[in-house]
């Protein structure tokens, strides 16, 4: 059943009002998936996770179009306003959900909307619910900025060690050099726990980002960091033609990561089920 829910914020002191239309979409042990159906007639998606996260959407469409990833498919259209990105949070508690954690990683680049994201962590701050995101790292100049933010997580996604493999895979992102020098520059400056709020993430695809070779060398550029990483299972978007790798592979390049030092944490079963995995969200445009 949808929910047709009237949001009002007051965003640098005036009121402000949109229409969020929500309706779950898929259920699975652990996830719930919305339709998140905007304003001006264009539709979004968001993920309700274990209960007491949402990962929401800060963008209809995205620019970066990783191939592997439903969201970007089409483009990007437009950006998320602050009381649409509130709208998807309200929309579910007004179904009952107590929320503890809200997550900026559903569909769209949050750095390329860097201010109704930034009014958005405000906002969540005032509401004590955690805030995190998930970035492919650009613009480098917004990223300095969120590295040193009151954020609750900072995840990057990396997913190569060579610049090759992240031209196939995250071909409209930061290249690895400048986006591991920036990481390199920062950190030293940073709070130990604002350090310990910032992690990579490294999406295993079958054929593309699976070799020793390859994990060898996002090692080389991920261990003088001293970051946590995210090895996280792909969950195939039909069409794309992509594949997820065999559960032994993902095991033995987690054991190959581990074994190089690097601190690592395996995809949850949040993660592995098929409607709440890495690239699965979908934004259609306004017809």
């Amino acid at each position: 059943m949808a929910l047709d829910l009237a949001i009002r914020t007051e965003p640098a002191g005036r009121e402000h009002a949109r229409a969020v239309e929500l309706e779950s979409v898929e259920r699975s042990q652990w996830n719930e998936r919305f339709l998140v159906s905007l304003h001006d007639g264009a539709q979004v998606e968001c993920v309700l996770y274990r209960a007491d996260t949402l990962c929401v959407s800060s963008q209809v469409g995205c620019a970066v179009r990783c191939p592997f990833c439903a969201s970007g498919q089409r483009g990007l259209a437009r950006g998320l306003e602050l009381a649409e990105l509130i709208g998807q949070v309200e929309a579910i508690r007004a179904r009952g959900a107590a929320l503890a954690r809200v997550t900026v990683s559903g569909v769209g680049e949050p750095l390329h909307n860097h201010s109704a994201v930034t009014a958005f962590r405000e906002w969540c701050s005032r509401e004590r619910l955690g805030m995190s995101l998930t970035s492919s790292g650009g613009p480098l100049a917004r990223l300095k900025e969120w590295l040193h933010a009151p954020h609750n997580g900072l995840t990057l996604s990396v997913h190569a060690g060579t610049q090759p493999v992240r031209e196939q895979l995250v071909p409209n992102g930061p290249a690895l050099d400048p986006l591991f020098e920036v990481l390199a520059a920062e950190l030293p400056s940073m709070t130990r726990r604002r350090r310990k709020k910032t992690a990579l993430a490294y999406l295993l695809v079958e054929g593309v980002n699976d070799s020793a070779a390859e994990l060898d060398a996002f090692v080389a550029r991920a261990e003088p960091l001293g970051l946590r990483v995210h090895l996280y299972a792909y969950n195939p978007v039909q069409g794309l033609g992509f594949a997820r790798v065999s559960r032994e592979r993902y095991e033995a390049a987690y054991q190959q990561l581990t074994a190089a030092g690097l601190r690592v944490m395996m995809s949850s079963q949040a993660r592995i089920e098929a409607n709440g995995g890495c690239g699965t969200l979908v934004a259609l445009r306004r017809a």
